[in-house]
């Protein structure tokens, strides 16, 4: 199975930039074990902006998702948990809900940009890898293209092949 990393896509530019948002909750706690001690839902101002666009990713200074990628993400039945996040322009006087996805990670795999061999076959359409740097978002080809069909804002995608730790193939 192909493997997509999301990444920053052109229209990021002008996606909403959260302000405040430090010590509102700790982003320590956006892991599976340790989600129950997050908001249930979170308000945060955004940067005013002439540009502003309400994309359907963010990824900084987390993952957040719209209503629409929630629902494909619903559709494929990821183990994933969720909680509710209104940004909310008080210049122009608008609000967007989103969802900041809590998945499963692993950091026993290693990612290696581009096409290669046939490599590791996971069986989710949605996780994150972590290797020592910072956490990666990892979609199925499945997934990016119910996501494309939706055409969604702010996806960028890069193709990886997944590897065990040690960069062995493994069987599916």
């Amino acid at each position: 199975m192909k493997y997509f990393k999301i990444q920053d896509s052109p229209e990021l530019k002008y996606a909403p930039q959260i302000k405040n948002w430090y010590g509102s909750f700790d982003v320590r706690d956006i892991r599976i074990d340790r989600f129950y001690k997050l908001p249930k839902m979170q308000l945060f101002p955004i940067e005013p902006s002439e540009n502003l666009i309400f994309t359907d990713i963010i990824l900084l200074p987390f993952l957040l998702v719209s209503p629409v990628v929630y629902d494909v993400i619903q559709m494929y039945r990821e183990r994933c948990f969720f909680r509710k996040v209104i940004l909310v322009d008080q210049v122009k006087r608008e609000s967007r809900l989103y969802y900041l996805p809590v998945l499963d990670e692993t950091s026993q795999i290693r990612l290696e940009s581009g096409r290669g061999k046939e490599g590791l076959f996971v069986d989710r359409n949605l996780f994150w890898v972590r290797d020592t740097k910072k956490r990666h978002i990892i979609i199925s080809v499945d997934m990016a293209e119910s996501l494309i069909r939706r055409e969604v804002t702010g996806l960028g995608l890069c193709e990886v092949t997944l590897w065990d730790k040690e960069g062995k193939e493994k069987e599916s």
